[in-house]
């Protein structure tokens, strides 16, 4: 898509509206269905796990954390490569593209690398750290030790697919993530659970059994089809990116670029510094629920895998917002890029807000997808009916944050996920848990008033129009 041929008429208002919301549109359902398909996975992997009971359940929802605080470290390279591809691409500098592609490669291998080292080395230390109970700390540091296997083609997809999310195709990443997924979900069914014979009744021909084998490996095949799944996405990607078939080519040169990494890091640090504080929050925030037991921890786990369905449009129209309002000012049409983001913006108010009407009419629904335990249920109902309260400033925070982006103004989402995460949800977390005994529901309802926060500070972000004049 080359925006820097878009001209805005200065007549028909209207008729650019809807060319402008086709656009969006374009770019926003490949990554709504790449959502959609990693959140319906995990509906899968946790009702999987699920039902290999409470220890199985926490030592994958522990993992999350740590793994979310390392995709912010990577984070530096996806949003700053996503950024610069966008600006060159909206200004038509085909090669300067390719020579961003290439430089957050190397840059993601070599950290990979570190990375994967010092999980090897300190896995057991991670759960123990976050307070876990002991009978989950060998399975949660098993399962980090299996998915470290496969990082570096991992990360490597991740700064990829930001590369080509900023020349406009959102479309490759969703099909190689659609593919990794399907792998995923096969490999979990054949490697979690032991051979087992099923009965089966076939119309016209009565009863049958089918014997299906199975390595019966629990959590730990979870973690093995996780880890393979990744690792064939990482090398699919690569290729495409070295075809030079999607716009964007990277070549064998192994020779850094200073010049054009610190451009990279200088819009992406920010970005990086923004994801390490919020994983770190959600980190200290899973230590505080853990500490009102292995039950109420896993009804918190698996409302927050219930909430991401709302997630997927978040997550699509912020793609949407970061792709257009970067090519907007590559090609130096500030107008267009002021419209996409507040276009964006309004339609992922309206998909989100009815995503809330869902979590407060069909909570309890919801959470028996994963497990049907009474008291896991009751609790993990009453955190999705808390959770449609914020639909709306987290559809905010996410577009509009991902809006800002696109124009490499980066620091301030920094500043405001420090403000919201840190002093706002774990000081009230804190209070509302471990001084006012509030449980879970006070847990839950200092996350709300961070969302509550973080959109509205956001929004008055990206109103403010400051965010145009940053210089990349």
């Amino acid at each position: 898509m080359e925006l820097a041929r878009t001209r805005i008429p200065t007549r028909e208002g209207r008729l650019h509206r809807k060319e402008l919301r086709r656009m969006v549109l374009l770019l926003a359902w490949p990554a709504i269905v790449e959502m959609f398909l990693a959140t319906l996975v995990q509906f899968v992997d946790t009702a999987m796990v699920g039902s290999l009971g409470a220890v199985a359940i926490a030592a994958t929802g522990l993992s999350g954390s740590p793994l979310n605080l390392l995709n912010g470290l990577f984070a530096a390279l996806g949003v700053g490569s996503t950024a610069l591809v966008a600006r060159f691409t909206g200004a038509g500098d085909r090669e300067s593209a390719n020579k961003t592609a290439q430089q957050s490669l190397l840059v993601g291998v070599t950290l990979s690398l570190l990375v994967t080292g010092l999980v090897m080395a300190f896995a057991p230390l991670i759960p123990i750290v976050m307070g876990a109970e002991p009978e989950v700390i060998p399975v949660a540091s098993a399962y980090l030790r299996i998915l470290s296997v496969t990082f570096v083609l991992a990360f490597s997809a991740f700064i990829l697919n930001g590369v080509l999310r900023g020349a406009g195709d959102t479309k490759t990443p969703m099909q190689v993530n659609m593919l990794a997924n399907i792998l995923n979900v096969v490999g979990n069914f054949f490697l979690i659970y032991p051979t087992r014979t099923l009965a089966l009744s076939l119309p016209g021909l009565g009863a049958a059994s089918v014997t299906v084998p199975g390595a019966g490996l629990g959590v730990a095949g979870a973690a093995i089809a996780t880890a393979a799944s990744r690792g064939v996405a990482g090398i699919i990607v690569l290729y495409i990116l070295f075809s030079g078939r999607h716009g964007v080519r990277l070549s064998l040169t192994l020779k850094p670029d200073w010049g054009l990494i610190r451009r990279i890091i200088k819009i992406g640090l920010p970005a990086s510094g923004e994801r390490i504080i919020m994983s770190g929050g959600q980190m200290v925030f899973a230590a505080i629920v853990l500490g009102l037991g292995t039950a109420q921890y896993a009804a918190h786990h698996l409302a927050i895998v219930a909430e991401s369905i709302s997630y997927m449009p978040g997550f699509g129209f912020s793609m949407a917002a970061t792709t257009l309002v970067g090519q907007g000012l590559g090609a130096r049409n500030v107008r267009l890029a002021e419209q996409s983001g507040y276009t964006t913006w309004r339609m992922s108010l309206a998909v989100m807000g009815l995503m809330g009407v869902v979590f407060l009419l069909f909570p309890e629904y919801l959470v028996m997808i994963f497990n049907r335990d009474p008291e896991i249920v009751g609790y993990g109902a009453m955190c999705l009916r808390m959770v449609a309260l914020g639909q709306v400033p987290l559809a905010t925070a996410m577009v509009l944050t991902g809006a800002l982006r696109g124009a490499g103004d980066t620091v301030p989402p920094l500043v405001i996920a420090l403000t919201g995460m840190w002093g706002v949800r774990l000081t009230l977390a804190w209070l509302l848990v471990n001084q006012l005994q509030l449980g879970l529901a006070g847990a839950w309802t200092a996350m709300i008033v961070d969302l509550w926060v973080r959109g509205t500070i956001t929004f008055l972000r990206f109103r403010s129009g400051k965010w145009q004049t940053v210089k990349v």
